[in-house]
């Protein structure tokens, strides 16, 4: 059911509160498309990775949520375009789910809805204006069936990049029940370099193949050398995905690998917001803080990983002042 006005008013308050807190780097909160806050996010941890399934939305019930598992807000994702992700649901029409979502979201200024859409649709263009007009925030994909870069898709992700909205992308092995792995390697996504200026996100630190997302990461940061600003910029969403007996390795590639990752890498659960999952958010939220914590990463790095990647994720960033990664290993800002 919708969420009250003074429900909505006493999410706001409470958030702002937070965000008066001396916190160096956070700048006055205002309000922008749907009423959430833009250029900024308020302190706290932030979920950059839930999906919405069938059901009637309770926006209400996901603050409480969000609250009980420690974080101010996150990004949820539309209902699944495809029967094949949601077997035997009913399919919502682009508008409705784009409504849907946003309804999911109206419970907070710090929860923003993200459409997911079908890059290779004939009209992907067209809901990428639509979405925006609605007041979307960015774009969710898993192709499943075609490479994940091609001539029609593109088209898409310049449109994204044109309007500054980001994506993300499940990259990994699926469980789909299908053969479809091949589509999801992460080198598949070097294809972007063609869409300057995009936002993207790879999710799930691209389990089993995190070498290659981290390679991947370097490439991209390292073409500002060749082809200057001009260039999409890479995100790496590290939820789960992997297991536990994994997750230390994974992470430590990402944060020691020596590529400026900072505001970069982001918190997610992959949890259904129907029926979010306070406990496992929380269980992931120790693990990581105790793998951060032993691979020496202290407060600047948490507050980067829990909300200033999301941060710029949603609203963008200086690419100018980045070190970039070189061969001969004399890594620098600019077009080192």
């Amino acid at each position: 059911m919708p969420v009250s006005r003074r429900s909505f008013l006493a999410a706001s308050a409470a958030v702002a509160m937070a965000a008066s807190s001396d916190v160096p780097d956070v700048k006055p909160l205002r309000k922008g498309v749907l009423g959430k806050y833009v250029g900024e996010l308020a302190p706290g941890r932030y979920d950059a990775h839930t999906h919405v399934y069938p059901g009637e939305p309770e926006p209400g019930r996901l603050v409480k949520s969000f609250a009980d598992a420690g974080l101010v807000g996150g990004v949820v994702f539309s209902r699944c375009p495809n029967r094949w992700q949601t077997p035997g649901a009913k399919l919502l029409r682009p508008e409705e789910a784009m409504d849907n979502v946003i309804a999911w979201c109206s419970g907070s200024p710090s929860i923003y809805p993200f459409y997911w859409i079908d890059p290779g649709a004939d009209n992907a263009v067209e809901l990428v204006d639509m979405a925006v007009e609605k007041g979307i925030y960015g774009f969710k994909v898993i192709r499943g069936a075609e490479m994940p870069v091609d001539a029609k898709s593109i088209k898409c992700y310049r449109r994204m990049a044109e309007k500054g909205k980001p994506i993300t992308f499940h990259t990994g092995i699926l469980w789909d029940g299908r053969d479809s792995s091949d589509y999801f390697r992460p080198a598949n996504w070097e294809g972007l370099l063609e869409a300057p200026h995009l936002r993207f996100a790879l999710a799930h630190v691209s389990w089993p193949w995190c070498d290659e997302c981290v390679a991947v990461y370097g490439k991209m940061l390292n073409a500002i050398v060749r082809r200057g600003f001009d260039v999409p910029e890479m995100f790496i969403d590290t939820t789960p995905g992997t297991p536990k007996l994994y997750r230390r390795d994974a992470l430590a590639k990402v944060f020691t690998i020596g590529y400026d990752v900072a505001e970069h890498v982001m918190y997610g659960t992959d949890c259904r917001v129907n029926r979010y999952n306070v406990a496992w958010s929380r269980d992931w939220q120790r693990t990581d803080d105790a793998h951060l914590a032993e691979l020496a990463r202290g407060d600047d790095v948490r507050d980067d990983y829990y909300r200033r990647a999301l941060r710029r994720f949603l609203f963008g960033g200086d690419n100018t002042k980045r070190s970039v990664p070189t061969p001969d290993g004399r890594n620098g800002n600019s077009k080192a």
